[in-house]
């Protein structure tokens, strides 16, 4: 009789934890910036999201898409611990100089931690200005500080094996995110050599 009710508890719990799985071929985050509100699109080519082949798209409610030349991957959504105003939902969009918005977007690297790419754009027309594909990995949640006119993010700098039992763990390390000359300069807080 037990086996049965935990069987029955799993089968009525497998479509719970599909719907809620990172692995969606397509998925929108919300935005509203300055009173527009437009959506960042993330849909993959084959329709199959392992494929590591989403593209992602800008699109403003008045029917104008840009597309983001940024390499193709499997992005999800993620959580923000920020005293910086976030303008979106499930991922990172902050204000930058020169009229323009500081996108983070997560990337899966599994069986990694998750990643940061970094995309600029305008934040009237929505226009690319520029990408980092790879700021660094985070883990569980993205912690964001406002440090001046930039950010700093706490992302897992280094690995380190543990003598006892020779297991790993990340070794977490603030990175500067800033304004060089209309640049998007990211730098890690503390040289370590």
């Amino acid at each position: 009789m037990m086996r049965w009710c935990a069987t029955s508890l799993l089968l009525a719990a497998l479509p719970t934890l599909a719907d809620d799985s990172v692995f969606r071929p397509e998925w929108t985050a919300t935005c509203n910036y300055g009173g527009a509100s437009f959506t960042i699109q993330f849909k993959s080519k084959s329709g199959d999201p392992t494929e590591d082949d989403q593209l992602v798209a800008v699109r403003w409610t008045n029917g104008n898409v840009i597309n983001l030349p940024v390499s193709p991957a499997l992005f999800v959504p993620a959580q923000f611990v920020t005293d910086a105003k976030n303008y979106c939902k499930d991922i990172g969009a902050f204000d930058w100089p020169g009229g323009r918005l500081l996108l983070l977007v997560p990337r899966n690297d599994r069986p990694s931690y998750d990643r940061i790419v970094a995309v600029v754009i305008d934040a009237k027309t929505g226009s690319f200005v520029q990408s980092e594909d790879d700021l660094g990995a985070y883990w569980k949640h993205i912690q964001i500080l406002k440090q001046g006119s930039g950010y700093r993010a706490l992302l897992d700098r280094t690995w380190h094996q543990d003598a006892n039992d020779f297991g790993e763990f990340s070794a977490p390390d603030w990175m500067r995110l800033y304004n060089e000359r209309g640049h998007l300069v990211h730098k890690w807080e503390i040289e370590r050599r």
